[in-house]
């Protein structure tokens, strides 16, 4: 009896281990890890931070799109090429992106966006992120919850 338990329970574990994805793969690896802020106050920033993975390759471009919800989204969509910064890569490479956004004001560092022609007091917006390498392989896009701007 003790034998078959141990013959299972060693047959859950292999089986446990095999449907493992590897952290390290080709493809750049995207995960979400915070953001500052779901309200945003004109003069404000708003920092999304992501952990990234990859097993081999030059990560080049984070790019962004931010989607309206309360303007026409089919006119109302931002799109943002952020340049990652260069650094010493190696394989199986991690780390950690920080991008942020001033709302109606400069700050430095931060990508400058505004409302532009939409003239509502608050706007919600959805943001996208997809990483991307120079080998041009890229992540599964993220997704951020509800962010909304007020002017």
């Amino acid at each position: 009896m003790k034998a078959k338990i141990g013959f299972l329970l060693l047959i859950t574990v292999i089986i446990a281990n095999s449907c493992n994805k590897d952290k390290f793969t080709t493809r750049p690896q995207l995960i979400f890890k915070n953001v500052n802020a779901t309200r945003i106050v004109s003069g404000q920033a708003l920092t999304f931070t992501f952990d990234f993975t990859q097993k081999s390759g030059t990560l080049d471009t984070l790019y962004i799109k931010r989607t309206s919800l309360m303007c026409d989204s089919t006119t109302y969509v931002n799109n943002y090429n952020y340049k990652v910064p260069s650094f010493t890569q190696v394989n199986n490479q991690t780390g950690q992106i920080t991008v942020s956004f001033a709302f109606n004001t400069t700050i430095t560092g931060a990508v400058n966006i505004s409302n532009g022609t939409c003239n509502v007091r608050a706007d919600t917006s959805i943001f996208k992120f997809c990483l991307g390498d120079k080998e041009g392989h890229f992540s599964d896009t993220i997704k951020s919850g509800k962010i909304t701007f007020v002017k």
